[in-house]
Parts: structure tokens; sequence; C-alpha cells
């Protein structure tokens, strides 16, 4: 509709051009008359140059941001061709891709002749996650606005935000310690602390507590388990990445970030579970330093939240992990006792189990 108007203003304009020119017996009208006529050719033209020779790229930011804070991304247009074009739409997918989420937005921009052009695009994220922006097409409308050409171009760019959690040290440290406490105190009462790493044949002097006897039976010959040993002074975290339409899983992120780096600071080891989508298994990172828990993070928010409350749990008791004292991090749906509790936001909560 637009394009037809413009052709209607157009016509009229050569239309009032003609009337001046024989009223008046013009030449200089009869030049522009002429300007007029070839000008349409020379703007259509103009548009397939630029559409063979231009190029698109599409930076973000190399750091990890912070979810809430600004960042911007910088859309550089290169035009080698002496036509400009000063209506361009560029059509660009945008998506969290931790939340599978996705959305259409389009950018207006000038294309300079012989020049880059530089749009500078202002980004907030409410949620963290893998920010992701690719290109679809770009729409050229050429200078009269009444030709366009739609072309296809794929450019992407990504960046990480971070949940940003508050400080959290001083609970973060006591329920640190009170786990240990209680692995401590399980161990004394006989709880074996060892994770079973294979199985050989049985070899005289093997304890008596390491054969598995149901393999031995079909086996016909005693087999043993190899155990390596686990340290009680460190503790497990288990997260929970199940989603829900409130979005509580952000208070969950939020969370996590607080106590996971209230631990670091503090020298306290632990290893961090959680289910990973992409990988479709239970996933445990030990973590020692601030370097190890920023990898740890990254790697979470290029995977996927579920729907599924409780997956995660699930999969942490059916490889025996939850037979000590662990830290669960995800939607508090019970009551937990005194001091075993650090209460997030909306209904997120750390609770000490095991």
């Amino acid at each position: 509709m637009r394009r037809l108007c413009n052709m209607v203003r157009y016509a009229f304009i050569i239309v009032l051009n003609v009337f001046i020119m024989l009223v008046f017996h013009s030449y200089v009208n009869l030049i522009l008359l002429v300007g007029l006529i070839l000008f349409p050719f020379y703007s259509i033209y103009g548009i397939h140059k630029v559409k063979e020779s231009f190029t698109l790229r599409i930076v973000a930011p190399d750091e990890n941001m912070e979810r809430g804070s600004r960042f911007y991304l910088h859309f550089f247009v290169k035009n080698s061709t002496w036509f400009p074009v000063v209506n361009a739409t560029l059509k660009l997918k945008v998506g969290n891709q931790f939340y599978q989420e996705e959305g259409i937005h389009y950018l207006n921009l000038p294309i300079r002749a012989k020049k880059e052009t530089e749009v500078v695009y202002p980004v907030i994220m409410d949620y963290s996650g893998c920010f992701r922006i690719s290109s679809e097409s770009i729409c050229l409308v050429d200078l009269l606005g009444i030709y366009e050409v739609t072309i296809p171009i794929n450019v992407e760019a990504e960046c990480l935000v971070f949940p940003g959690g508050k400080e959290r040290n001083q609970e973060a440290g006591k329920i640190y310690m009170q786990g240990v406490a209680e692995a401590m105190e399980s161990r004394e009462k006989g709880y074996d602390f060892s994770e079973v790493s294979g199985i050989r044949e049985y070899i005289p002097g093997d304890k008596l507590q390491n054969i598995h006897w149901k393999l031995s039976v079909k086996k016909d010959e005693l087999m043993v388990k190899e155990r390596v040993s686990v340290s009680a002074m460190q503790l497990n975290v288990l997260v929970e990445l199940a989603n829900d339409k409130d979005m509580c899983l952000e208070s969950v992120l939020e969370l996590t970030d607080s106590i996971t780096k209230a631990f670091v600071m503090q020298n306290l080891p632990f290893t961090i579970y959680y289910y990973s989508t992409n990988m479709g298994e239970l996933k445990g990172c030990y973590i020692g330093n601030e370097i190890e828990r920023i990898q740890w993070l990254e790697m979470l928010l290029y995977d996927r939240c579920y729907e599924d409350a409780g997956l995660a749990e699930e999969m942490f008791f059916k490889q025996n992990l939850a037979a000590r004292s662990y830290l669960y991090i995800g939607h508090a749906l019970e009551d937990a006792a005194a001091g075993n509790i650090i209460s997030g936001e909306k209904r997120a909560a750390a609770v000490l189990r095991g």
C-alpha cells in the first residue's frame, strides 16, 4: 500500500511538471522531466548493485554480562558501491537459549555509499541465559520507495548473561559447615563415603563389604566393587533447573550464583550437580576456585531448562549420590528445619538434605 502511494505521488509530480512545461514552455521543466523519468531506473539499478556487494557483521560483548545491566550490540553494514540506501530493514531473531524463548525484531538502518555504517543496539536482559541474535533477511527499498528487494542473510552473535546473585557469605558458610558436620557424623556411624569406579575379581585381603554379591552369584566367582574414596570434608550441591510459568527458576539461578560465589570466596570446595537437557544425564563438576565456578556457570547457561520438577533429584538418587548430606537448590515445596535452609526470592530455597 505504501509503495502504491509513493508511485501515485511520483506520477503526480511528473504530471504537474508536464503541465508547467506546456503552460510556460520551460526548458528547465523539460530537463527536469527527463530526470524524473530516468531517476526510477537509476534508483532500482542501485538497489540491485547494493544487493550484490553489501556485507553485515554483528558484534556482541566478549565478556559475560549481568542480568538487568545494559549492554550493546554493534551492527556493521558495509556498502562498496556508490549507491546509498536510506531505508533498509533488518529482520532479526532474538532469543534466550536457556529458556528456549525466541522473538522477531526489526531494525531500520541506513546504508551509506562507499562506507561501513555502524548501528549501536542497546539490550537489557530480564532473565539470565545465553542471549542469541541472528539475522534472517534484510529488505532494501529504493530511494523513491516504489521498489524493494528482500535478501536472505544469516549472521549471528551471542552473549552469556549471568544471574548476578547478592552477597550471602554468612548464610552460605554456616550451611556449608553444617552439611559437612552431618557428613562427618554419618561417616563415624559407619556409612561408606566412596564411589564405585569399577568391578574386578576378588583378591585375598579385599573387604567383604566390597563384594558384589549379585554379580558373584551370576558369574559363580567372587567379584569386588572397586571404590574411589570421597572426602566427607566437602559438600554436594544439587541444582534443580525446572521452570514454571512464573519463571521461578530465575530466582533459583540467582540463589545458586550467590551461594556458590560465597563458597569460593571462603575456600570451601564443593561438587555441584544438575541435569543436562543437552546431554540427557546428570552432570557433576568439582568447584575449587572462581575460574572453575565461572566455567561451570557458563556450561549451565549454554544448556536448557526443563519442566519436570524433581528430575535432577531423581537422577541424583539413582546414582546413589544422596547417601550423604547434600544441599538442594530449587523450589521449596516443604518446610525445613531452622538453620537448614537459605530462602531466596519467590519460592527459591537452598535446603540441606540427607
